[in-house]
């Protein structure tokens, strides 16, 4: 017995130290792999947000992801729950991906937010081109510098982010696209009223 303690006790520090590092090895790998699984979680969350709010601008990634919360992984947990088997990785997963959901559709929201209202600061400036001159501009650019100092974007989007302007055949409307490829948004200057194309 007491050689079995002086040997316990008289290890070098190097082997104690490697004793404890051999034990703890397999706590430091369950400990690490549920974070690694959160962090690709996230940045999976991340790219989708960032090709569904300012890719496509449609929310389809969004809703689609939304079922999938409510439908596999929010009973995948409870089912956990059941078996008395811990819940925290699917409801991890639906709080991150739920996350992502939200800002989807806060983003789209304030990008036609923003578009309105750029809409509406085009629509003085060719309103005033009009009274000045007599007739509407050709195009957003004639506008440029004497009534704006350059023509906005519509919305902060890869695609159908400008605006969009037509005078012809003695019809002369504004409009940008508010849910691609569809929904566009269109303000008639002959009727001067908004109305909704698609």
């Amino acid at each position: 017995i007491h050689s079995t303690a002086n040997e316990t006790t008289c290890r070098s520090p190097t082997q104690r130290s490697s004793g404890r590092a051999k034990s703890c090895a397999p706590l430091n790998l369950t400990l690490g792999q549920p974070m690694c699984q959160m962090k690709k979680t996230v940045f999976k969350a991340v790219g989708l947000f960032v090709v569904d709010a300012f890719v496509m601008n449609q929310g389809a990634i969004a809703v689609i992801t939304a079922l999938v919360i409510f439908f596999w992984l929010l009973p995948k947990s409870a089912l956990l729950k059941y078996k008395k088997e811990s819940p925290k990785a699917p409801l991890t997963k639906a709080a991150i991906y739920g996350v992502m959901v939200l800002a989807v559709f806060v983003a789209n929201f304030a990008n036609n937010k923003i578009a309105t209202y750029r809409a509406e600061g085009l629509i003085i400036a060719i309103e005033k081109y009009h009274q000045s001159t007599g007739r509407y501009p050709e195009k957003l650019n004639d506008l440029v510098p004497a009534y704006i100092p350059k023509v906005p974007i519509a919305k902060y989007t890869l695609f159908s982010s400008e605006f969009w302007y037509k005078n012809s055949h003695d019809t002369v409307v504004l409009f940008y696209v508010a849910l691609p490829p569809f929904g566009r948004p269109t303000y008639s200057f002959n009727s001067q009223t908004w109305g909704y194309i698609d």
